[in-house]
């Protein structure tokens, strides 16, 4: 595992953290700057660590300059949270 400062930030109610995504790649779209992007989540363990919070990694991931800029967002998302059933 590479070296990375602690995760001093409590999680946002209702977040989860990376470990507990439930799949095994992290699908993440902009429809504002047309990114899309699918990345293992055993990967991202390596770079980020397991604890995390999904918004944390988003950030992260975005690599935005409009990340925290509530006037003019980021529009980086996951695609998918949850398995699909069928």
């Amino acid at each position: 595992m590479k070296n990375r400062p602690p995760n001093n930030r409590t999680m946002a109610p209702g977040s989860f953290a990376l470990g507990h995504f439930p799949l095994e790649m992290v699908e993440f779209a902009c429809e504002r700057c047309e990114r899309r992007g699918r990345l293992l989540k055993t990967k991202l363990i390596e770079v980020h660590g397991p604890d995390i919070s999904l918004p944390d990694l988003r950030t992260a991931i975005a690599r935005c300059d409009r990340a925290k800029n509530t006037s003019d967002p980021c529009g980086a998302h996951f695609v998918v949270l949850i398995p699909q059933r069928g």
